[in-house]
């Protein structure tokens, strides 16, 4: 059987070789909408898993489009906090499904690369110098005359 498709974001954030040789997904949709906040038919106690496993996202996986899976792995979430002993084996498999597929396993974290923002080019002002070291200097050698040639040529 062969493996699910990995997202392109994850892709990305990996540096992957797939995208850089050949691979073309240039034609795939994309969004820049985030998440956003739980829906409104979610219990308070489910909203709040919510907010807690997106505090827990890789920057850029997860995005509004994607919410019905992300649903799903908030519901499953909580059920496994809630009612563990009471999982089916399927659930169980579905939920570590889900979180391989948003990149929030050991093995899938540390395929993914973060890059650090880029500073903008007003920060530099913004951000105080740190004092500057006292230079050090050598005390002076004392002075000591040549001592004359006595050689005879």
């Amino acid at each position: 059987m062969p493996s699910n498709r990995t997202p392109t974001a994850v892709l990305d954030a990996r540096g992957s070789k797939e995208l850089k040789y050949g691979l073309d997904r240039s034609a795939e949709p994309t969004t820049d909408q985030p998440l956003g906040p739980p829906p409104s038919w979610l219990s308070k106690e489910v909203k709040a898993v919510w907010r807690s496993v997106a505090k827990q996202m890789l920057p850029g996986v997860v995005m509004h489009s994607d919410r019905d899976a992300f649903e799903l792995l908030v519901r499953l979430t909580y059920k496994m906090r809630t009612d563990f002993d009471r999982m089916k084996g399927a659930e169980m498999s579905q939920l570590v499904s889900l979180f391989s597929r948003f990149a929030m396993t050991p093995a899938d974290r540390s395929k993914v690369a973060v890059s650090k923002p880029k500073a903008s080019a007003i920060s530099k002002y913004l951000t105080p110098r740190a004092p500057r070291p006292a230079p050090v200097t050598a005390p002076p050698a004392p002075f000591e005359p040549a001592a004359p040639d006595l050689s005879v040529n």
